[in-house]
């Protein structure tokens, strides 16, 4: 919970007349300090403050000593008010008391040894007392004292304040990693916040002697150090704490002076990256042995391949501070065009899956990145203002090409994923590497989807790096659909053949799906790992399944076949013909006899097919259809002593009855095929048979769904196909499944009458107990 602040209600109305907007829209590029009113805002904050406490008698002789944000000038309404006192322990207490009684929250300690005041206290109050600030002239020469003690044993405080500063980095660096402090930074404890910046100055002035050019470090953090304070500051005021939350960020933007809140956000988060790495680099810099610092400083370099070189070897930030320095030297922006094969090349080599993790961090963190490819730098500090996204844009690049390398070290991460990503071969991981790479390139450009922009970039960036087309043309299709495969496997049925072909259609296939599956979970993982999970895992791994299937591929074949022969029927006659059907005969016979009958002016003779495998299936055809056919049929099937495993049987538009049925005979094919023909032969009597379930599974206006099942026994299609003739019902299309030793009969029915009494009138023909 934020503090409350220290001031009244009528210096609250003050404090907004005199913290001002900076003079103009603050640019990190031109670091104009003076526009900032932040210094002038903390100093009369300190000096209202002096003020309340002066109001007490007490004040001089408890000899009061500022410490923290006050003492350097970096007062917010807000801030802890943390005291020293060198005075009269008894006095203090009582000081305090009152201050407390007043509802003043203050922090404050007095020396535990008054001759020692670094004596069991924390390293950070050690160094807080050297920029303390005394108010009576005892406390003044008391911190002479003690800041002289501590001066001469400069180098043992020094040691153990860089450890404890590293040890306090670490711990906020794990704390602050989260979804909320990118989408809502933290300008206190956040990464590149108020406490890095304030780290990096102080490291810097204890250990200034090892410093040969800190010039714009230190002018970075000190425009920083008003911008950030200034922020803080107005924060405060509004009643906010230290998190910039999402609905401060529209009010605060406009008050800066920014068009728009991204705009403003995306200006904060460059600045935020910057202080980071600036004060990284000084507490790497007094960490570092004197000759690290020396070889550094004697590294030349004298072509754009000696900066890649260097990193790779050493891409810690040391190293990464001096490429910053060599970069508008030899990669100068206005050459960037002539040295495209350069660039592609040595970014191929930064983005090759075998490359090391900490090689493309330091790339990137040097700002190399922003001379290989030059589009990445709009994308700096730009973040996109969901609660999906955990990162800015430009390092939401960075996560997906360093999680390419990390499942191509480690597959089994991927979960179900992992078998399709060992079936990847060199070339596909060099296309994996660039779409990570190119992706998101287009984000926040107003000039239309970003994945279909990014093309544009793709092809103009890879023309200059001297590409084959085939990369190319890969890259691209990544590039514009980097998405679909997502949008298939968790927001649509992956079982749905409208699905495969919208995939097929995009070019989803074969190399191509299996490197956008690998894509799809590299780039979640690089967008939150909060989102990545074994479902997600399981669900893109079996659309990859479902696509590449034998019942796709025949439906892919059918779609095909179905334009070349000019077939007239719906899409959804492939489903309604069945799996078993579709899966057991030749696709092209299938849709050739669809065709027939399509085009037929009166009904075919029987079709007999036999497949590979060996199965019997037979077509029947009727163009005019009549109750009772298929009970005929089954009926003949049952006479001429075949028995019928599975059943495919429609009436279709502009075609009629059109039915398949897979048999099991031990007649010579052409002998059958001559009694199917002939007259039909005579009837013979339906033996009894015995059902499980008579069940309607479904009833809607136009049509019932009554499923019969049972064992397996001779008659069972029949018997049922005869008694729902005899109830007088015209079945529109049915399935007959045979499973080892049970029948599942569907039979899909044209509504009529009342469900439930033909449902009762089935159970009781054939003494099932009734529901």
């Amino acid at each position: 919970m934020a503090a409350k602040t220290f001031l009244s209600s009528e210096q609250l109305v003050q404090a907004q007349e005199i913290l001002n907007p900076p003079l103009m829209t603050p640019d990190g590029d031109v670091r104009q300090v003076f526009c900032f009113s932040s210094q002038n805002f903390s100093a009369w904050l300190g000096a209202k403050l002096e003020e309340t406490l002066k109001a007490n008698p007490q004040f001089r002789d408890t000899h009061p000593i500022m410490l923290g944000s006050w003492a350097r000038g970096e007062l917010s309404p807000k801030s802890d008010i943390d005291i020293l006192f060198c005075g009269d322990e008894d006095k203090v207490r009582d000081f305090t008391n009152q201050l407390q009684e007043q509802g003043l929250k203050i922090r404050y300690r007095m020396p535990a040894n008054p001759l020692d005041w670094t004596e069991g206290v924390e390293a950070f109050d050690v160094l807080a007392l050297l920029k303390a600030k005394p108010f009576t002239p005892e406390g003044a020469r008391k911190l002479f004292e003690q800041q002289k003690r501590i001066w001469s044993k400069k180098n043992l405080f020094r040691k153990g304040l860089l450890k404890a500063v590293k040890e306090e980095r670490k711990a906020r660096e794990n704390r602050f990693d989260s979804i909320t402090n990118y989408l809502e930074p933290n300008l206190k404890y956040g990464p590149g916040g108020l406490r890095d910046l304030e780290q990096g100055l102080q490291i810097y002035e204890l250990f200034a002697e090892r410093f040969t050019h800190p010039g714009h470090a230190l002018n970075v953090l000190n425009y920083y150090r008003d911008y950030l304070l200034s922020l803080r500051q107005k924060l405060h005021l509004e009643g906010h704490g230290d998190i910039l939350s999402s609905s401060a960020q529209f009010d605060l933007g406009k008050w800066m002076g920014f068009k728009s809140h991204k705009d403003f956000m995306r200006s904060l988060q460059r600045g935020l990256s910057r202080v980071n790495f600036y004060s990284d680099w000084i507490i790497a810099v007094a960490d570092a042995p004197e000759e690290v610092l020396k070889k550094i400083e004697r590294t030349e370099f004298y072509k754009p391949a000696d900066l890649f070189a260097a990193l790779e070897k050493n891409p810690g930030v040391l190293m990464q501070k001096k490429v910053r320095e060599e970069l508008d030297h030899l990669l100068p922006v206005n050459h960037l065009k002539k040295l495209g094969k350069i660039r592609g090349k040595e970014l191929d080599d930064v983005l090759n899956v075998k490359a090391k993790d900490e090689y493309i961090f330091g790339v990137f963190r040097s700002r190399l990145i922003d001379r290989l490819v030059p589009e990445i730098t709009r994308l700096v500090g730009y973040v996109q203002h969901d609660q999906y996204h955990r990162y800015t844009a430009d390092s939401h690049i960075l996560q997906a090409c360093r999680e390419i390398k990390r499942v191509f070290a480690k597959p089994k991460e991927l979960g179900p994923l992992e078998a399709i990503a060992k079936q990847l071969n060199a070339y596909d991981w060099q296309v994996l590497t660039w779409s990570c790479m190119y992706h998101d390139l287009a984000k926040g450009l107003d000039s239309g989807d970003h994945a279909e922009v990014g093309t544009d970039i793709v092809a103009r960036d890879f023309k200059a790096f001297g590409f084959t087309k085939k990369l190319t043309d890969d890259v691209k299709w990544m590039v514009k659909n980097h998405l679909e495969l997502s949008q298939a496997a968790f927001r649509k049925n992956s079982k749905d053949p409208r699905v495969w072909q919208e995939l097929h259609d995009k070019g989803a296939q074969k190399s191509a799906l299996k490197r956008l599956a690998i894509f799809t979970a590299v780039d979640i993982r690089a967008t939150n790992p909060e989102a990545w999970n074994e479902w997600k895992a399981r669900l893109l791994a079996e659309l990859v399944v479902n696509l590449e299937s034998k019942k796709a591929q025949d439906y892919f074949t059918f779609r095909t076949l179905k334009a070349e022969k000019h077939l007239h029927m719906p899409e959804e006659i492939y489903e309604e013909l069945g799996p078993v059907l579709v899966e057991s005969l030749s696709m092209k016979d299938l849709v050739e006899d669809l065709k027939k009958a399509e085009d037929a002016a009166e009904s075919l003779p029987p079709k007999i097919m036999q497949t590979k495998q060996g199965e019997v299936w037979i077509r029947l055809h009727q163009k005019r259809d009549r109750k009772g056919i298929l009970a005929d049929y089954v009926g003949q099937f049952y006479s001429l002593g075949l028995g019928v495993r599975h059943a495919s049987i429609h009436t279709l538009q502009k075609v009629g009855v059109y039915d398949w049925f897979q048999i099991t005979t031990q007649k010579n094919l052409k002998t059958l095929e001559q009694l199917l023909k002939s007259s039909q032969p005579k009837a013979k009597e339906i033996p009894a048979v015995k059902f499980d379930s008579i069940q309607l599974m479904s009833a809607h206006d136009k049509e019932w769904v009554i499923s019969f099942r049972g064992p397996d026994q001779a008659g069972l299609l029949a018997a049922a196909a005869k008694a729902l003739s005899e109830l007088n019902m015209s079945v529109k299309s049915a399935r007959v499944h045979t499973w080892g030793r049970q029948v599942d009969d569907i039979f899909i029915l044209k509504a009529q009458g009342e469900s439930q009494e033909l449902v009762r009138a089935l159970q009781e023909k054939f003494n099932l107990p009734q529901e």
